[in-house]
């Protein structure tokens, strides 16, 4: 049947890495979602009055199905971000389906099938982490004088410290101070 198929899909795929998981979250992450894809495929191939399927068509079908629900995502994100909101509503997601070419108003119908396999849950799986970013320095106590609901300073860096003596030292030339005096007061900023 189908199911076979797509679990012997499922678990050749898992096998080209090794037997053990990954060691990756993001990469065990991304295996969950294929193997669910893959059974969904299984579950309508099935639907549909097929009792066998080829690992390379089940494996075609769920690229296929992966890509277009990929392009709803983004279109639909599209769509949110060109109205200025953060997330998108479902009227985003039915404009994306008209866009494609899509019957909107046949989905509660399909939804409701008789003939429809309900599909357990995928295993739980993190997704991957973003690393925050590096930090350099320490933050600076806003002065009395700044509101609190003003952002914080920004931590200052080497490099940000030497362009403001370089920038402090250019003043200064104009003031009459020896270009030579501004490169110590400059080198001895970086240092610190």
């Amino acid at each position: 049947m189908a199911d076979a198929a797509a679990a012997a899909g499922a678990s050749s795929s898992g096998t080209r890495s090794g037997s053990k998981q990954s060691p990756n979250p993001a990469d065990n992450y991304h295996l969950a979602w294929r193997r669910t894809l893959q059974v969904v495929v299984s579950s309508l191939l099935t639907e549909a009055g097929f009792e066998r399927a080829e690992k390379a068509s089940v494996e075609t079908l769920t690229e296929m199905l992966q890509s277009c629900i990929s392009e709803i995502g983004r279109s639909a994100e599209s769509h949110c971000e060109h109205t200025a909101r953060t997330q998108p509503p479902l009227s985003d997601v039915v404009l994306t389906l008209v866009e494609m070419g899509f019957n909107a108003d046949t989905l509660p119908a399909y939804a409701k099938r008789s003939r429809r396999m309900v599909i357990a849950a995928p295993p739980d799986t993190n997704q991957p982490v973003t690393p925050k970013a590096l930090t350099a320095g320490q933050n600076r106590p806003r002065p009395p004088h700044v509101p609190s609901h003003f952002p914080e300073f920004p931590i200052p860096t080497p490099t940000s410290e030497l362009r403001l003596s370089l920038t402090l030292g250019l003043r200064r030339v104009g003031e009459g101070m020896a270009p030579s005096q501004i490169k110590v007061e400059a080198d001895i900023s970086h240092r610190r």
